[in-house]
């Protein structure tokens, strides 16, 4: 073909088939509202880093660090983070000029042994011991982006393993803290259950000696007993809840799960927390949260296979250079005759069936809108679960105010009919009333307690406090025009 008609040819192939790489990813379609909770009155400050020093226990503290230490799925994370971390160096190693050498020794004959043999009117091939030395040097110039995009894509993937493993670590800190106030909340339930049952068990030794004095009837007996049985049965399941919790506290340190920290098992009082859990603005919160900057750079990512997909559609050049050198012996390495040498640029290309770079980059482009899709999408449910456990705090602060103020008004209120009994101004059966009444206040506040505490950890582990160092989430106002969103490559 002559060589006019190739370049025409390839200028018109590289003109009507153009296909641009985006520069950025799309900015997100979700409008941010100013406050995390949809609270204009909520404090705009952020949370404390590590939170769970707010309990000012220092037996947590240490567990969470034991657990951050030896956790099993933290380990995966970082294993997966060490992984993406190599890849990443991997593909910039790619950019720089690529060396071969190779040697070996063998039995056979060359091209050039075949050409002598044929210069000599035929003469048998020579063949016997064969000795070879060579190396080859290779850079390509990335004219049209492959490797930059591909180094930018191994980026983005090594900052959200990153991202994967703050996220990790935030659920393990969370989950410790959880299970140790957990296991403090339980004993501190099954020791209210235990005063109730004693309780119960002297209203009913009262109503017994009611009885055999006649002034008690047989149904108040009844009664008595059925309270007591009631309330003998929740402490089972009290002590086992707490046998739950130091379990899983133990395996998420790492440990045996009958490996039970001490402190933990002797605790039999909730910790509260030192200062209140501010939520602040919401483009702070989208910033901490380790799933939406995960989300992001999968995103950034996506956007990156795009320019790997268009650099497919262009010729591939590398410029290189290669010496070889083969001899019979190992003496006759070093003679010029047995030496080849070359340097030049090699052209690859898959003009002109480029059906299979179109439909990467088609498929690429898709990856990329699924990808803005789900990064909304994680914003949004980020939103919603801040909103949410912010929300589920504060009624539990209201819920455990008032179950508070009953217990002590029951607890007073049963004193109270207990005097009024021994003076003979109430029943037995009135007596008995305020016991089960005091006694399911009592519970109750103990179980508004852990609820609180446990509302504690949701709000903190969704306000992604603990790691913030990470690369901060880009969320600027939402403007395609600023994409350089070229169409999708003419395939006729």
């Amino acid at each position: 073909m002559p060589r006019g008609v190739l370049l025409a040819m390839l200028s018109s192939t590289l003109l009507g088939g153009c296909a641009t790489a985006p520069s950025r990813p799309p900015h997100t379609t979700v409008a941010l509202p100013s406050s995390a909770t949809g609270d204009e009155t909520v404090e705009g400050k952020a949370p404390a880093r590590q939170w769970w020093h707010l309990y000012r226990e220092p037996a947590l503290d240490a567990l969470v660090a034991e657990a951050l230490a030896n956790n099993r799925d933290l380990r995966e994370a970082e294993a997966n983070l060490l992984k993406a971390q190599a890849l990443l160096g991997q593909a910039r190693a790619l950019t720089l000029p690529q060396t071969d050498i190779s040697a070996g020794a063998g039995y056979g004959s060359t091209l050039q042994d075949q050409i002598a043999a044929a210069g000599k009117d035929g003469s048998a091939i020579r063949t016997g011991g064969r000795f070879d030395l060579g190396i080859d040097l290779a850079w390509e110039p990335d004219l049209f982006g492959r490797l930059r995009s591909t180094v930018r894509a191994a980026r983005a993937d090594a900052r959200m393993s990153a991202a994967l493993e703050d996220e990790v670590r935030i659920v393990v800190a969370a989950g410790v803290t959880r299970a140790w106030l957990d296991a403090c909340g339980f004993a501190r339930r099954a020791d209210v259950a235990r005063e109730s049952l004693a309780l119960a068990e002297r209203g009913r030794e009262l109503v017994q000696r009611l009885r055999a004095a006649g002034s008690a009837t047989p149904a108040e007996v009844l009664r008595a007993e059925t309270l007591v049985a009631q309330t003998r049965a929740a402490i089972p399941m009290l002590d086992a809840g707490r046998q739950d919790a130091l379990a899983e506290l133990a395996v998420l340190a790492g440990r045996s799960p009958t490996d039970v920290p001490p402190a933990a098992a002797a605790c039999r009082q909730l910790p509260t927390v030192t200062a209140t859990g501010p939520v602040g603005d919401a483009a702070a919160l989208l910033r901490r949260r380790p799933d939406v900057r995960a989300a992001e750079q999968k995103l950034t990512s996506s956007t990156a296979h795009i320019g790997i997909a268009v650099a497919d559609l262009y010729p591939r050049i590398v410029i290189g250079g290669g010496f070889a050198d083969s001899s019979p012996t190992p003496d006759g390495l070093g003679e010029r005759v047995n030496q080849v040498w070359r340097v030049g640029p090699l052209l690859s290309w898959s003009f002109p069936n480029s059906n299979a770079a179109r439909a990467r980059l088609r498929a690429a482009r898709a990856d990329e809108a699924g990808a803005l899709a789900a990064f909304d999408g994680v914003i949004l449910a980020a939103l919603k679960d801040t909103r949410q456990r912010a929300t589920d705090y504060a009624a539990m602060l209201r819920r455990q105010d008032d179950l508070r103020i009953a217990a002590e008004r029951s607890l007073r209120a049963d004193r109270l009919m207990q005097r009024q009994r021994a003076a003979g101004a109430a029943t037995a059966l009135e007596a008995l009333e305020a016991d089960r009444a005091s006694i399911d206040a009592q519970a109750a506040a103990a179980e508004a307690d852990i609820e609180v505490a446990r509302a504690q950890v949701a709000l903190f582990r969704a306000l992604g406090g603990g790691w913030e160092d990470a690369p901060a989430v880009h969320l600027p106002t939402p403007d395609r025009s600023s994409r350089a969103d070229a169409p999708f490559p003419s395939s006729k």
